[in-house]
Protein backbone atom coordinates (compact mmCIF):
# COMPACT_ATOMS: atom_id res chain seq x y z
CA UNK A 1 0.00 0.00 0.00
CA UNK A 2 1.36 3.38 -0.95
CA UNK A 3 1.45 6.35 1.41
CA UNK A 4 -1.34 8.06 -0.51
CA UNK A 5 -3.62 5.02 -0.36
CA UNK A 6 -2.87 4.71 3.35
CA UNK A 7 -3.91 8.34 3.84
CA UNK A 8 -7.13 7.67 1.97
CA UNK A 9 -7.82 4.79 4.30
CA UNK A 10 -7.40 6.69 7.57
CA UNK A 11 -8.94 10.00 6.52
CA UNK A 12 -12.71 10.26 6.14
CA UNK A 13 -13.78 10.41 2.49
CA UNK A 14 -13.71 13.88 1.02
CA UNK A 15 -11.41 15.36 3.68
CA UNK A 16 -7.72 16.19 3.58
CA UNK A 17 -5.07 15.01 6.00
CA UNK A 18 -4.64 17.33 8.99
CA UNK A 19 -2.33 20.23 8.28
CA UNK A 20 0.50 21.46 10.41
CA UNK A 21 -1.66 23.69 12.59
CA UNK A 22 -4.15 20.95 13.36
CA UNK A 23 -1.38 18.39 13.93
CA UNK A 24 0.52 20.59 16.37
CA UNK A 25 -2.68 21.57 18.17
CA UNK A 26 -3.65 17.94 18.65
CA UNK A 27 -0.12 17.05 19.76
CA UNK A 28 -0.18 19.89 22.29
CA UNK A 29 -3.45 18.51 23.66
CA UNK A 30 -1.78 15.14 24.24
CA UNK A 31 1.21 16.77 25.93
CA UNK A 32 -1.00 18.78 28.28
CA UNK A 33 -3.14 15.75 29.07
CA UNK A 34 -0.06 13.66 29.88
CA UNK A 35 1.25 16.44 32.12
CA UNK A 36 -1.81 16.49 34.40
CA UNK A 37 -1.99 12.72 34.99
CA UNK A 38 0.40 12.81 37.95
CA UNK A 39 0.58 14.57 41.32
CA UNK A 40 -0.11 17.30 42.02
CA UNK A 41 -2.89 17.46 39.42
CA UNK A 42 -3.69 13.75 39.59
CA UNK A 43 -6.25 13.69 36.76
CA UNK A 44 -5.49 10.01 36.16
CA UNK A 45 -8.73 9.31 34.27
CA UNK A 46 -7.33 11.28 31.35
CA UNK A 47 -4.74 8.55 30.75
CA UNK A 48 -7.28 6.55 28.77
CA UNK A 49 -7.53 9.27 26.10
CA UNK A 50 -4.35 11.32 26.67
CA UNK A 51 -2.45 9.66 23.81
CA UNK A 52 -5.40 9.69 21.43
CA UNK A 53 -4.69 13.06 19.72
CA UNK A 54 -1.00 12.23 19.26
CA UNK A 55 -1.78 8.79 17.85
CA UNK A 56 -4.17 10.32 15.33
CA UNK A 57 -1.49 12.85 14.35
CA UNK A 58 0.99 10.01 13.71
CA UNK A 59 -1.61 8.05 11.73
CA UNK A 60 -2.53 10.99 9.51
CA UNK A 61 0.83 12.77 9.21
CA UNK A 62 1.84 13.87 5.72
CA UNK A 63 5.53 13.34 6.45
CA UNK A 64 8.00 12.00 8.99
CA UNK A 65 8.79 15.58 9.97
CA UNK A 66 5.17 16.29 10.83
CA UNK A 67 5.02 13.17 13.01
CA UNK A 68 8.35 13.99 14.66
CA UNK A 69 7.50 17.58 15.56
CA UNK A 70 4.09 16.54 16.79
CA UNK A 71 5.66 14.03 19.16
CA UNK A 72 8.37 16.50 20.15
CA UNK A 73 5.84 19.17 21.10
CA UNK A 74 3.80 16.66 23.11
CA UNK A 75 6.91 15.57 25.01
CA UNK A 76 8.02 19.14 25.65
CA UNK A 77 4.67 20.11 27.17
CA UNK A 78 4.36 16.82 29.07
CA UNK A 79 7.55 17.40 31.05
CA UNK A 80 7.01 21.16 31.33
CA UNK A 81 3.73 20.54 33.12
CA UNK A 82 4.70 17.50 35.20
CA UNK A 83 8.28 18.47 36.19
CA UNK A 84 8.28 22.23 36.91
CA UNK A 85 10.15 21.47 40.14
CA UNK A 86 13.36 21.16 38.13
CA UNK A 87 13.33 24.89 37.38
CA UNK A 88 12.55 25.69 41.03
CA UNK A 89 15.35 23.47 42.29
CA UNK A 90 18.10 24.84 40.07
CA UNK A 91 17.02 28.42 40.80
CA UNK A 92 16.73 28.21 44.60
CA UNK A 93 19.46 25.68 45.31
CA UNK A 94 21.71 25.85 42.27
CA UNK A 95 22.75 29.48 42.66
CA UNK A 96 21.28 30.36 39.26
CA UNK A 97 19.32 33.50 38.43
CA UNK A 98 15.75 33.05 37.20
CA UNK A 99 16.65 33.73 33.52
CA UNK A 100 19.55 31.24 33.56
CA UNK A 101 17.45 28.66 35.42
CA UNK A 102 14.71 29.12 32.81
CA UNK A 103 17.22 28.51 30.00
CA UNK A 104 18.49 25.36 31.70
CA UNK A 105 14.92 24.13 32.19
CA UNK A 106 14.14 24.69 28.52
CA UNK A 107 17.26 22.71 27.59
CA UNK A 108 16.00 19.89 29.81
CA UNK A 109 12.60 20.02 28.09
CA UNK A 110 14.23 19.94 24.66
CA UNK A 111 16.09 16.80 25.67
CA UNK A 112 13.06 15.07 27.16
CA UNK A 113 10.82 16.06 24.25
CA UNK A 114 13.12 14.14 21.93
CA UNK A 115 11.91 10.83 23.40
CA UNK A 116 8.35 11.39 22.21
CA UNK A 117 9.69 12.80 18.95
CA UNK A 118 11.61 9.53 18.49
CA UNK A 119 8.49 7.55 19.32
CA UNK A 120 6.38 9.45 16.79
CA UNK A 121 8.81 9.24 13.88
CA UNK A 122 9.43 5.53 14.47
CA UNK A 123 5.68 4.99 14.53
CA UNK A 124 5.34 6.87 11.25
CA UNK A 125 8.11 4.95 9.45
CA UNK A 126 7.15 1.57 10.81
CA UNK A 127 3.46 2.15 10.19
CA UNK A 128 4.13 3.14 6.59
CA UNK A 129 5.98 -0.11 5.92
CA UNK A 130 3.11 -2.08 7.47
CA UNK A 131 0.36 -0.07 5.80
CA UNK A 132 -1.18 0.67 9.22
CA UNK A 133 0.47 3.25 11.49
CA UNK A 134 -1.57 2.43 14.59
CA UNK A 135 -0.49 -1.22 14.96
CA UNK A 136 3.06 -0.66 16.27
CA UNK A 137 2.29 2.30 18.56
CA UNK A 138 1.59 0.48 21.87
CA UNK A 139 4.75 -1.62 21.52
CA UNK A 140 6.85 1.38 20.51
CA UNK A 141 5.54 3.38 23.47
CA UNK A 142 6.78 0.78 25.94
CA UNK A 143 10.07 0.35 24.07
CA UNK A 144 10.74 4.10 24.23
CA UNK A 145 9.82 4.21 27.93
CA UNK A 146 12.30 1.41 28.57
CA UNK A 147 14.94 3.29 26.57
CA UNK A 148 14.23 6.44 28.59
CA UNK A 149 14.83 4.41 31.75
CA UNK A 150 18.24 3.09 30.74
CA UNK A 151 19.46 5.61 28.18
CA UNK A 152 23.05 6.92 28.49
CA UNK A 153 23.74 9.69 31.05
CA UNK A 154 21.83 7.76 33.70
CA UNK A 155 18.30 7.68 32.34
CA UNK A 156 15.28 9.55 33.65
CA UNK A 157 12.25 7.23 33.97
CA UNK A 158 10.19 9.89 35.71
CA UNK A 159 6.39 9.73 35.33
CA UNK A 160 6.12 6.73 33.04
CA UNK A 161 2.57 6.41 31.72
CA UNK A 162 1.65 3.42 33.90
CA UNK A 163 2.37 5.34 37.10
CA UNK A 164 -0.74 7.45 36.47
CA UNK A 165 -2.93 4.61 37.79
CA UNK A 166 -0.92 3.98 40.97
CA UNK A 167 -3.90 4.65 43.24
CA UNK A 168 -6.03 1.99 41.56
CA UNK A 169 -4.99 -1.25 43.23
CA UNK A 170 -7.11 -3.42 40.96
CA UNK A 171 -5.61 -2.17 37.73
CA UNK A 172 -2.09 -2.26 39.18
CA UNK A 173 -2.42 -5.99 39.84
CA UNK A 174 -0.70 -6.32 36.47
CA UNK A 175 2.63 -4.89 37.70
CA UNK A 176 3.76 -7.89 39.83
CA UNK A 177 3.67 -9.78 36.53
CA UNK A 178 4.96 -7.21 34.06
CA UNK A 179 6.48 -4.35 36.02
CA UNK A 180 5.34 -0.79 35.42
CA UNK A 181 5.63 -1.34 31.66
CA UNK A 182 2.57 -3.60 31.68
CA UNK A 183 0.41 -0.78 33.00
CA UNK A 184 1.83 1.54 30.33
CA UNK A 185 1.14 -1.02 27.60
CA UNK A 186 -2.51 -1.48 28.58
CA UNK A 187 -3.13 2.27 28.64
CA UNK A 188 -1.38 2.75 25.27
CA UNK A 189 -3.39 -0.17 23.85
CA UNK A 190 -6.66 1.41 24.98
CA UNK A 191 -5.72 4.70 23.30
CA UNK A 192 -4.78 2.82 20.12
CA UNK A 193 -8.11 1.00 20.01
CA UNK A 194 -10.08 4.22 20.40
CA UNK A 195 -7.98 5.82 17.66
CA UNK A 196 -8.72 2.86 15.39
CA UNK A 197 -12.44 3.28 15.94
CA UNK A 198 -12.30 6.99 15.18
CA UNK A 199 -10.13 6.68 12.08
CA UNK A 200 -11.48 3.54 10.43
CA UNK A 201 -15.02 3.13 9.24
CA UNK A 202 -14.56 -0.51 8.35
CA UNK A 203 -16.82 -2.79 10.41
CA UNK A 204 -14.06 -5.37 10.67
CA UNK A 205 -11.73 -2.89 12.37
CA UNK A 206 -14.41 -1.93 14.87
CA UNK A 207 -15.18 -5.60 15.56
CA UNK A 208 -11.54 -6.25 16.40
CA UNK A 209 -11.02 -3.07 18.40
CA UNK A 210 -14.10 -3.17 20.62
CA UNK A 211 -13.25 -6.42 22.49
CA UNK A 212 -9.72 -5.11 23.13
CA UNK A 213 -11.13 -1.86 24.51
CA UNK A 214 -13.59 -3.78 26.66
CA UNK A 215 -10.84 -5.97 28.11
CA UNK A 216 -8.72 -2.98 29.04
CA UNK A 217 -11.67 -1.13 30.56
CA UNK A 218 -12.60 -4.18 32.63
CA UNK A 219 -9.04 -4.41 33.93
CA UNK A 220 -8.80 -0.67 34.45
CA UNK A 221 -12.15 0.15 36.01
CA UNK A 222 -14.14 -2.90 37.07
CA UNK A 223 -11.39 -3.91 39.50
CA UNK A 224 -10.71 -0.44 40.90
CA UNK A 225 -12.58 -1.05 44.20
CA UNK A 226 -10.35 -4.07 44.94
CA UNK A 227 -8.37 -3.77 48.13
CA UNK A 228 -6.25 -6.59 49.56
CA UNK A 229 -6.83 -7.60 53.17
CA UNK A 230 -5.26 -5.23 55.67
CA UNK A 231 -4.96 -7.71 58.54
CA UNK A 232 -1.51 -9.03 57.67
CA UNK A 233 0.93 -10.11 60.41
CA UNK A 234 3.64 -7.50 61.01
CA UNK A 235 6.31 -8.89 63.33
CA UNK A 236 8.87 -6.06 62.92
CA UNK A 237 8.79 -2.39 63.90
CA UNK A 238 10.77 0.51 62.48
CA UNK A 239 11.24 4.11 63.61
CA UNK A 240 11.55 6.61 60.77
CA UNK A 241 13.01 9.96 61.81
CA UNK A 242 12.11 13.06 59.78
CA UNK A 243 14.38 15.91 61.00
CA UNK A 244 13.33 18.69 58.56
CA UNK A 245 16.91 19.95 58.44
CA UNK A 246 17.34 23.45 57.05
CA UNK A 247 19.25 23.71 53.80
CA UNK A 248 22.26 25.98 53.56
CA UNK A 249 23.41 25.66 57.17
CA UNK A 250 27.02 26.53 57.91
CA UNK A 251 28.14 23.15 59.21
CA UNK A 252 30.63 23.58 62.02
CA UNK A 253 31.47 21.38 65.00
CA UNK A 254 28.90 23.32 67.02
CA UNK A 255 26.04 23.04 64.49
CA UNK A 256 26.83 19.35 63.96
CA UNK A 257 26.65 18.70 67.71
CA UNK A 258 23.33 20.52 67.92
CA UNK A 259 22.01 18.48 64.99
CA UNK A 260 23.11 15.19 66.58
CA UNK A 261 21.49 16.11 69.90
CA UNK A 262 18.22 16.90 68.16
CA UNK A 263 18.36 13.67 66.19
CA UNK A 264 19.09 11.65 69.33
CA UNK A 265 16.08 13.19 71.07
CA UNK A 266 13.81 12.47 68.11
CA UNK A 267 15.11 8.89 67.87
CA UNK A 268 14.43 8.05 71.53
CA UNK A 269 10.90 9.28 72.32
CA UNK A 270 9.88 8.28 75.86
CA UNK A 271 7.17 5.74 76.51
CA UNK A 272 7.15 4.16 73.06
CA UNK A 273 7.21 0.43 72.25
CA UNK A 274 10.59 -1.04 71.26
CA UNK A 275 11.60 -1.07 67.60
CA UNK A 276 13.90 -3.28 65.53
CA UNK A 277 15.31 -0.62 63.21
CA UNK A 278 15.90 3.14 63.41
CA UNK A 279 16.20 5.06 60.14
CA UNK A 280 17.72 8.45 59.48
CA UNK A 281 17.14 9.88 55.98
CA UNK A 282 19.46 11.32 53.41
CA UNK A 283 20.00 14.90 54.55
CA UNK A 284 22.21 17.99 54.19
CA UNK A 285 24.26 17.23 57.34
CA UNK A 286 27.83 16.10 56.45
CA UNK A 287 27.82 12.92 58.52
CA UNK A 288 30.70 10.45 58.55
CA UNK A 289 30.71 7.80 61.26
CA UNK A 290 34.38 6.87 60.98
CA UNK A 291 35.68 10.44 61.13
CA UNK A 292 33.33 11.98 63.72
CA UNK A 293 33.85 10.83 67.34
CA UNK A 294 30.80 12.79 68.51
CA UNK A 295 28.65 10.84 66.05
CA UNK A 296 30.11 7.58 67.33
CA UNK A 297 29.33 8.50 70.95
CA UNK A 298 25.79 9.52 70.08
CA UNK A 299 25.25 6.26 68.19
CA UNK A 300 26.43 4.27 71.20
CA UNK A 301 23.93 6.06 73.45
CA UNK A 302 21.20 5.54 70.88
CA UNK A 303 21.81 1.80 70.69
CA UNK A 304 21.99 1.50 74.49
CA UNK A 305 18.63 3.22 74.79
CA UNK A 306 16.78 1.36 72.02
CA UNK A 307 18.61 -1.96 71.40
CA UNK A 308 17.74 -1.45 67.74
CA UNK A 309 19.80 -1.51 64.57
CA UNK A 310 20.61 1.94 63.21
CA UNK A 311 20.72 2.90 59.51
CA UNK A 312 21.80 6.35 58.33
CA UNK A 313 23.11 8.14 55.25
CA UNK A 314 26.64 9.52 55.26
CA UNK A 315 29.40 10.78 52.97
CA UNK A 316 32.00 8.02 53.05
CA UNK A 317 35.55 7.86 51.75
CA UNK A 318 37.63 4.82 50.79
CA UNK A 319 40.57 4.19 53.10
CA UNK A 320 44.10 3.59 51.89
CA UNK A 321 46.28 0.74 53.20
CA UNK A 322 47.47 3.14 55.89
CA UNK A 323 43.90 3.97 56.93
CA UNK A 324 43.95 7.46 55.39
CA UNK A 325 40.64 8.52 53.79
CA UNK A 326 40.71 9.49 50.12
CA UNK A 327 38.73 12.74 50.08
CA UNK A 328 38.85 12.82 46.27
CA UNK A 329 36.47 9.86 45.99
CA UNK A 330 33.41 10.60 48.16
CA UNK A 331 30.47 8.23 48.11
CA UNK A 332 26.84 8.75 49.07
CA UNK A 333 26.39 5.80 51.40
CA UNK A 334 23.93 4.10 53.71
CA UNK A 335 25.71 2.67 56.76
CA UNK A 336 24.21 0.11 59.13
CA UNK A 337 25.18 -0.17 62.80
CA UNK A 338 23.97 -3.47 64.25
CA UNK A 339 21.96 -3.56 67.47
CA UNK A 340 25.00 -4.95 69.33
CA UNK A 341 27.07 -1.92 68.30
CA UNK A 342 29.16 -3.62 65.64
CA UNK A 343 29.55 -1.88 62.29
CA UNK A 344 27.45 -3.60 59.65
CA UNK A 345 27.57 -3.51 55.84
CA UNK A 346 27.49 -0.29 53.86
CA UNK A 347 25.72 0.43 50.60
CA UNK A 348 27.21 3.01 48.22
CA UNK A 349 24.68 4.73 45.96
CA UNK A 350 24.95 3.46 42.37
CA UNK A 351 22.60 5.79 40.44
CA UNK A 352 23.94 9.28 41.07
CA UNK A 353 21.89 12.39 40.28
CA UNK A 354 23.16 14.19 37.15
CA UNK A 355 24.17 17.80 37.86
CA UNK A 356 23.64 17.14 41.56
CA UNK A 357 26.06 14.41 42.56
CA UNK A 358 28.16 14.35 39.41
CA UNK A 359 28.66 16.33 36.23
CA UNK A 360 27.70 14.24 33.17
CA UNK A 361 29.06 16.80 30.70
CA UNK A 362 32.45 16.54 29.01
CA UNK A 363 35.03 18.90 30.48
CA UNK A 364 35.08 21.17 27.42
CA UNK A 365 31.32 21.77 27.67
CA UNK A 366 31.41 22.30 31.42
CA UNK A 367 34.13 24.92 30.92
CA UNK A 368 31.81 27.16 28.89
CA UNK A 369 30.64 30.31 30.65
CA UNK A 370 26.98 29.66 31.39
CA UNK A 371 27.39 25.93 31.81
CA UNK A 372 30.34 26.42 34.14
CA UNK A 373 28.12 28.44 36.46
CA UNK A 374 25.58 25.64 36.43
CA UNK A 375 28.00 22.89 37.45
CA UNK A 376 30.32 24.77 39.77
CA UNK A 377 28.56 23.46 42.89
CA UNK A 378 27.99 19.95 41.57
CA UNK A 379 29.39 17.32 43.89
CA UNK A 380 31.93 14.88 42.55
CA UNK A 381 30.63 11.62 44.01
CA UNK A 382 31.87 8.21 42.91
CA UNK A 383 29.10 5.67 42.19
CA UNK A 384 28.93 2.38 44.04
CA UNK A 385 29.79 -0.74 42.10
CA UNK A 386 27.20 -3.24 43.35
CA UNK A 387 23.98 -3.55 45.37
CA UNK A 388 24.26 -4.73 48.96
CA UNK A 389 21.97 -6.67 51.29
CA UNK A 390 21.93 -5.55 54.91
CA UNK A 391 21.02 -7.82 57.86
CA UNK A 392 18.34 -7.25 60.47
CA UNK A 393 18.47 -10.29 62.72
CA UNK A 394 17.62 -13.30 60.52
CA UNK A 395 16.22 -11.03 57.81
CA UNK A 396 17.87 -9.08 55.00
CA UNK A 397 16.88 -5.83 53.35
CA UNK A 398 18.12 -3.46 50.64
CA UNK A 399 18.51 0.31 50.52
CA UNK A 400 17.74 2.73 47.70
CA UNK A 401 19.10 6.25 48.19
CA UNK A 402 17.13 9.23 46.89
CA UNK A 403 15.83 8.81 43.35
CA UNK A 404 17.19 5.27 42.99
CA UNK A 405 13.63 4.23 43.81
CA UNK A 406 12.52 5.31 40.31
CA UNK A 407 14.62 2.56 38.66
CA UNK A 408 12.58 -0.66 38.54
CA UNK A 409 15.55 -2.95 37.85
CA UNK A 410 17.45 -1.93 40.99
CA UNK A 411 14.67 -2.80 43.43
CA UNK A 412 13.88 -5.98 41.49
CA UNK A 413 17.51 -7.13 41.57
CA UNK A 414 17.74 -6.54 45.30
CA UNK A 415 14.59 -8.52 46.00
CA UNK A 416 15.65 -11.32 43.65
CA UNK A 417 18.92 -11.55 45.59
CA UNK A 418 17.08 -12.00 48.88
CA UNK A 419 15.87 -8.61 50.18
CA UNK A 420 12.82 -9.25 52.37
CA UNK A 421 11.86 -5.57 52.59
CA UNK A 422 13.06 -2.32 51.03
CA UNK A 423 14.26 0.99 52.47
CA UNK A 424 14.36 4.31 50.62
CA UNK A 425 16.38 7.13 52.23
CA UNK A 426 15.82 10.48 50.53
CA UNK A 427 16.31 14.22 50.92
CA UNK A 428 13.42 15.94 49.15
CA UNK A 429 14.10 19.35 50.71
CA UNK A 430 15.82 20.40 47.46
CA UNK A 431 12.46 20.29 45.67
CA UNK A 432 10.71 22.82 47.89
CA UNK A 433 6.91 22.74 47.96
CA UNK A 434 6.64 21.20 44.50
CA UNK A 435 5.16 18.11 42.90
CA UNK A 436 8.48 16.20 43.07
CA UNK A 437 7.89 14.76 46.56
CA UNK A 438 4.45 13.21 45.86
CA UNK A 439 5.68 11.97 42.48
CA UNK A 440 8.69 10.34 44.16
CA UNK A 441 6.39 8.65 46.67
CA UNK A 442 4.16 7.48 43.82
CA UNK A 443 7.05 5.68 42.12
CA UNK A 444 8.22 4.16 45.41
CA UNK A 445 4.71 2.77 45.89
CA UNK A 446 4.96 1.00 42.53
CA UNK A 447 8.31 -0.55 43.53
CA UNK A 448 6.49 -2.10 46.49
CA UNK A 449 3.72 -3.37 44.18
CA UNK A 450 6.09 -4.87 41.61
CA UNK A 451 7.99 -6.94 44.17
CA UNK A 452 5.28 -7.40 46.84
CA UNK A 453 7.52 -5.96 49.54
CA UNK A 454 7.05 -3.53 52.40
CA UNK A 455 8.92 -0.32 51.68
CA UNK A 456 10.05 2.12 54.37
CA UNK A 457 10.57 5.60 52.89
CA UNK A 458 12.37 8.00 55.21
CA UNK A 459 12.89 11.56 53.97
CA UNK A 460 14.41 14.69 55.46
CA UNK A 461 11.30 16.87 55.20
CA UNK A 462 8.62 14.55 53.81
CA UNK A 463 6.97 12.61 52.47
CA UNK A 464 8.08 9.99 55.03
CA UNK A 465 5.84 6.94 54.63
CA UNK A 466 5.44 3.22 55.22
CA UNK A 467 4.15 1.38 52.14
CA UNK A 468 2.64 -2.10 52.19
CA UNK A 469 3.22 -4.77 49.49
CA UNK A 470 0.15 -3.56 47.57
CA UNK A 471 1.45 -0.01 47.31
CA UNK A 472 -0.81 1.46 49.98
CA UNK A 473 0.58 4.05 52.39
CA UNK A 474 -0.22 2.67 55.84
CA UNK A 475 1.35 5.57 57.78
CA UNK A 476 3.03 8.87 56.93
CA UNK A 477 4.29 12.17 58.34
CA UNK A 478 3.24 15.64 57.13
CA UNK A 479 5.72 17.61 55.08
CA UNK A 480 7.98 20.37 56.40
CA UNK A 481 7.80 19.18 60.01
CA UNK A 482 10.17 17.28 62.27
CA UNK A 483 8.77 14.10 63.72
CA UNK A 484 9.01 10.38 64.23
CA UNK A 485 6.99 7.63 62.58
CA UNK A 486 6.84 4.23 64.32
CA UNK A 487 5.25 1.55 62.18
CA UNK A 488 5.07 -2.22 61.96
CA UNK A 489 5.90 -4.18 58.82
CA UNK A 490 6.53 -7.74 57.68
CA UNK A 491 9.48 -9.28 55.82
CA UNK A 492 8.70 -11.65 52.95
CA UNK A 493 10.67 -14.11 50.85
CA UNK A 494 8.05 -14.78 48.14
CA UNK A 495 9.00 -13.66 44.63
CA UNK A 496 6.64 -12.21 42.03
CA UNK A 497 6.81 -13.13 38.37
CA UNK A 498 8.31 -9.73 37.63
CA UNK A 499 10.94 -10.14 40.34
CA UNK A 500 11.99 -13.48 38.87
CA UNK A 501 11.95 -12.48 35.20
CA UNK A 502 12.54 -8.72 35.14
CA UNK A 503 11.60 -6.47 32.21
CA UNK A 504 10.48 -9.33 30.02
CA UNK A 505 7.48 -7.37 28.73
CA UNK A 506 9.61 -4.39 27.70
CA UNK A 507 11.92 -6.76 25.80
CA UNK A 508 8.88 -8.43 24.23
CA UNK A 509 7.68 -5.02 23.02
CA UNK A 510 11.13 -4.34 21.58
CA UNK A 511 11.04 -7.69 19.78
CA UNK A 512 7.48 -7.05 18.58
CA UNK A 513 8.51 -3.71 17.12
CA UNK A 514 11.53 -5.33 15.46
CA UNK A 515 9.38 -8.17 14.09
CA UNK A 516 6.86 -5.70 12.67
CA UNK A 517 9.72 -3.76 11.08
CA UNK A 518 11.05 -6.92 9.43
CA UNK A 519 7.57 -7.87 8.29
CA UNK A 520 7.03 -4.41 6.84
CA UNK A 521 10.39 -4.53 5.06
CA UNK A 522 9.63 -7.95 3.61
CA UNK A 523 6.18 -6.79 2.59
CA UNK A 524 7.62 -3.76 0.79
CA UNK A 525 10.25 -5.86 -1.00
CA UNK A 526 7.65 -8.44 -2.06
CA UNK A 527 5.36 -5.73 -3.44
CA UNK A 528 8.24 -4.10 -5.27
CA UNK A 529 9.31 -7.42 -6.78
CA UNK A 530 5.71 -8.26 -7.73
CA UNK A 531 5.29 -4.84 -9.33
CA UNK A 532 8.46 -5.33 -11.39
CA UNK A 533 7.26 -8.78 -12.49
CA UNK A 534 3.89 -7.43 -13.61
CA UNK A 535 5.43 -4.35 -15.22
CA UNK A 536 8.69 -5.49 -16.85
Amino acid sequence: MTTSSFQDRVAPPGTATAGWTAALTASAASGLALGVLFPRFGWDWLAWVALLPLFIVIARARSAWQAFWGGYLAGFLFFALSCPWIATTIHHYGDLSRPVAAVVFVLFLLLMGSYLGLFAVLGYWLGNSLGHRLVPLPFLWVAVEWFRTYTPMGGFPWNLLGYSQYQHAGFMLVVPWTGIYGASLLIALANTCVAALLLHRARRTATLALPAIGLVLILGFATLPYHPPAALPRPLRARLVQPNTALGLNWTSSTLNTFLQTQERLSTPPGTPPVNLILWPEQPAPLNFELQPQFQRMSARLLDATHAAFLFEEVSYPLSALGVPNYHQPRNSAQLINADGTIGPRYDKMHLVPFGEYDPLPAWIASLGGVGKLVQDVSDFVPGSAPALLPLGPHRFAVMICYESIFPALARHNVAQGAEFLVNLSDDSWYGNSSAAPQGLMMAQVRAMENRRWLLRDTDNGITAVIDPYGRVTASLPRFTSGVLDASFAPSSALTFYTRHGDWLAFACLLAAAALALYGLGRSLWKKKNHQRLNP
